[in-house]
């Protein structure tokens, strides 16, 4: 899915239990029938003539089942903007339905004052305390770690399609993201490392995660799986990879950069 940014169009992005409705593969030009909330998510404007709305319902049955989709499903379909406003989107309904009540005296909360949404900050405010609820995404690292033309792929418990990836984990209150990175691979996998190299970073609307991307060098130990987290874990020459995650995911992104570097090193050796 590839959206025209420079049109000036409305695009429509309907959210219900975690998926998304796009009718034909793409989201609504018109805004869809029974939506009890619907307001723009895309504020303030910089370079884009398109605006892009969230349209939420209470109803049970609200559009026709055959268009509600997993992001999961597109991730090798979308490009790097239809991606972003996907995942935007999930993320806003989901903060839309897990605060719907004022957590300090029990109100019920209004909806996006029109005003604040025109000048793009997209917050849901108390009218009896005035506490401001704004969507937020919570800190993960993922690492790749490597050791010479090898690195550590893992296939966790609750994988239901026998990839194998990166380590991952959330960052703990108080941690550092480095320690995060160091302390994760030690348990997940038993193994010291070193040498950490920011990469990239991703936001992963399942269902609400930033995740930032990292390397590490192997320094010390031995691969021990985490029994309640990783399935196996074993360390994968870049020619001879097993089954890895999609091309949409920073786990990909991870992967194909190693893969990349070691081949642009094997061509420098043999000139």
């Amino acid at each position: 899915m590839s959206l025209n940014s420079a049109a000036a169009t409305d695009y429509y992005w309907p959210v219900s239990g975690g998926q998304l409705w796009l009718p034909a593969g793409r989201p609504s030009q018109v805004k869809p029938g029974g939506t009890s909330a619907c307001f723009r998510i895309d504020l303030p404007e910089t370079d884009s003539a398109a605006k892009h709305w969230i349209a939420l319902s209470d109803a049970p049955e609200w559009l026709a089942k055959e268009h509600w989709i997993s992001l999961r499903e597109l991730l090798d379909e979308l490009d790097s903007g239809a991606l972003f406003w996907a995942s935007r989107a999930l993320q806003v309904g989901h903060w839309w339905q897990r605060h719907r009540f004022c957590s300090c005296c029990g109100a019920e909360l209004p909806a996006p004052q029109s005003e604040l949404l025109a000048k793009g900050e997209l917050v849901r405010i108390c009218a009896v305390c005035h506490i401001r609820y704004y969507p937020a995404q919570t800190p993960c690292i993922i690492v790749l770690v490597t050791k010479g033309e090898y690195c550590l792929l893992a296939q966790h418990q609750r994988s239901r399609t026998g990839t194998y990836t990166a380590l991952a984990g959330f960052v703990e209150a108080g941690e550092r993201i480095e320690q995060t990175v160091v302390r994760e691979v030690q348990e997940e996998v038993g193994l010291n490392v070193t040498q950490l190299t920011y990469m990239n970073s991703q936001s992963w609307p399942f269902p609400a995660q930033l995740m930032l991307g990292f390397y590490a060098h192997y320094d010390s130990g031995s691969i021990v799986p985490q029994p309640d987290e990783i399935k196996e874990a074993h360390w994968y020459h870049y020619r001879d990879l097993p089954k890895v995650p999609p091309v949409g995911t920073i786990a990909r992104q991870l992967i194909d950069g190693f893969v990349q570097r070691c081949e642009m090193s094997a061509d420098d050796k043999a000139r």
